[in-house]
Parts: C-alpha cells; sequence; structure tokens
C-alpha cells in the first residue's frame, strides 16, 4: 500500500522557492565561509595580548546593526516588494564582500575596516533576513510552508557546517582574500536566482 505521507522535499518542488532555497545554500555557505574568514584575518591584524577583545569586537560589530536595524528591517519587508528588498540587501552584502577582498589583496593592515565592513554588511542582513522571511510564504501553497520552513532550516544548518570548512581550506591555500572573493561571487547566486523569480 501507498504511503500518503509528502516527500520530505515537497516544497522544492515549487520552482521559485527551489531558486531561492538553491541561491540561498550558496550564499549562506559563502556567508560563513566569510565569517570564519574575518575571525581569523583579525587575528592575525592584532597584537596577540588584544586578541580576545578584537575577536569579540567582530561579534558586537555583527550584533548592533542588527539590534538598530531590525524593527526598520520589518517595516520595509512588510510595505515594500520583498524580492526587490531581499535584491537590495544581497547586493549591499556583496559589495562588502568585494571591498574586503580588494583591500585584503592591497594588504589591509587594520582590523577597523575589517569591523566597518563586517558592520555594514550585518546591517544589510539586518533588512534582507525578515524580507525572506515574508517572501517565502508566498513561494509555496499554504500546506507545503511548513515544509519549506524545515528544508530551509536544513540549508542554514548544511552551510554553517561547509561554510566554515572551505573556508579553512581556502585560507590554506589561496590566503584570506580568496575568501571575500569567493563569498562575493557566491552572492550573485542568490541574485540571479532573485531575478529569475
Amino acid at each position: 500500500m501507498a504511503s500518503d505521507r509528502p516527500s520530505p522535499f515537497v516544497a522544492l518542488q515549487h520552482r521559485n522557492f527551489r531558486l531561492l532555497w538553491a541561491g540561498q545554500l550558496i550564499s549562506f555557505a559563502g556567508s560563513m565561509m566569510q565569517t570564519a574568514a574575518i575571525l581569523w584575518h583579525v587575528s592575525l591584524l592584532v597584537p596577540a595580548g588584544q586578541r580576545a577583545i578584537a575577536l569579540g569586537m567582530v561579534g558586537l560589530v555583527r550584533l548592533l546593526p542588527i539590534v538598530f536595524f531590525s524593527i526598520a528591517g520589518g517595516a520595509v519587508a512588510d510595505a515594500w516588494d520583498r524580492r526587490r528588498v531581499m535584491l537590495c540587501a544581497q547586493t549591499a552584502m556583496g559589495a562588502t564582500a568585494v571591498v574586503l577582498a580588494v583591500l585584503t589583496f592591497r594588504g589591509l593592515d587594520d582590523a577597523w575596516a575589517i569591523y566597518a565592513l563586517a558592520a555594514i554588511g550585518s546591517a544589510a542582513g539586518a533588512f534582507d533576513n525578515p524580507a525572506r522571511s515574508a517572501l517565502i510564504p508566498t513561494l509555496v501553497p499554504r500546506e507545503h510552508l511548513s515544509n519549506a520552513i524545515s528544508l530551509n532550516a536544513i540549508m542554514f544548518q548544511i552551510a554553517s557546517v561547509i561554510g566554515p570548512a572551505v573556508g579553512g581550506l581556502v585560507i590554506a591555500m589561496l590566503g584570506v582574500g580568496w575568501v571575500y572573493a569567493l563569498n562575493a561571487l557566491t552572492f550573485v547566486c542568490v541574485i540571479v536566482a532573485l531575478l529569475m523569480m
């Protein structure tokens, strides 16, 4: 007798959700790769006695924009086209990765530039996250929404594991600047996915 249980991947049968899911998987992995690279990079730029504070500052500069801009991000996601909000936010985050890469290839020797760019990327994320959360229910029928949410959680966990691992390999083989450059390319995947929706 055939089972009536739906496929655990049923939400992926919807084209727009599938595009967003695949693009976000690549982009989130790149972002996790960059987060690991930023921590490594900052640890190289500061004296050994200041590393603990310097690494804590990375978390602080990423947290403060989320605290300040989350309410605005939610309001923008409610008032504006969510896909366009995501396009703007993803482009801004990609641009910060490009600037990090360029500065690093030119011999960046000051952690404050990394802090500033991490904060800008985090501020853009404060607009991207609510827009993405509000967009997902429009991409799948109501009966597949819980599956879509579960698949998004799985995607984030996969990216959280793959990103830092790949980032470590890239740092070891090519250097930290290439992590930023690769992350910038991962944003192209999600931007293309959004444009195709």
